[in-house]
């Protein structure tokens, strides 16, 4: 070929190969170590599954119930909520150990009081210090539901031939608590 000064050949671009070829291995110079290539990581996990909400159902059952029994342990101070049973005592046991009785003057001023309300309640004593006992002790231990303190102190010293109103139920009541003192 021959050519003319100022001629330039056109650029004939080397034809494109469309297959690919294997990469060729960079030549490896003592100096400097291979650079691998890292391994692409695999796309981020869900955290959560759509639709399963049991573990987190699980776990605040669990708190709540941590919370019921702290809460129950300090309240009773780690104490048994049921106490053992005890042998059940007759009632005129229970009033015998539990309630004071009067001294020989008490008793005197209480029958008094007694005779001023109406005769018949001190007609027989001993009964009418046994009924001032069952008053003493609903003094002592009021009942849940039940009658009130003079509902009751009227029904307890109207049995027999004697029969007292709400009037006179508070002053049975009154001289009771002159000696029924826990």
């Amino acid at each position: 070929m021959h050519q003319t000064p100022g001629y330039q050949q056109p650029y004939d671009p080397p034809q494109q190969q469309w297959h690919q070829q294997a990469p060729q291995p960079q030549p490896h110079t003592p100096m400097q170590p291979p650079t691998p290539t890292p391994p692409t990581p695999p796309p981020p996990a869900s955290r959560r599954k759509s639709g399963s909400k049991a573990p987190l159902l699980i776990v605040i059952a669990i708190v709540v119930v941590a919370a019921v029994v702290g809460a129950f342990f300090f309240l009773t101070g780690g104490e048994d909520p049921a106490p053992q049973a005890k042998p059940a005592k007759s009632g005129a046991a229970r009033t015998a150990e539990a309630l004071p009785t009067p001294s020989s003057g008490q008793r005197a001023v209480y029958l008094e009081t007694l005779r001023t309300i109406s005769p018949e309640l001190a007609e027989d004593e001993d009964q009418a210090i046994r009924q001032a006992g069952l008053v003493c002790q609903r003094v002592l231990k009021p009942e849940d539901g039940g009658m009130s303190l003079p509902q009751f102190t009227v029904a307890e010293l109207s049995k027999g031939g004697a029969s007292i109103n709400r009037v006179q139920a508070f002053k049975v009541i009154i001289a009771v608590k002159v000696w029924c003192k826990p």
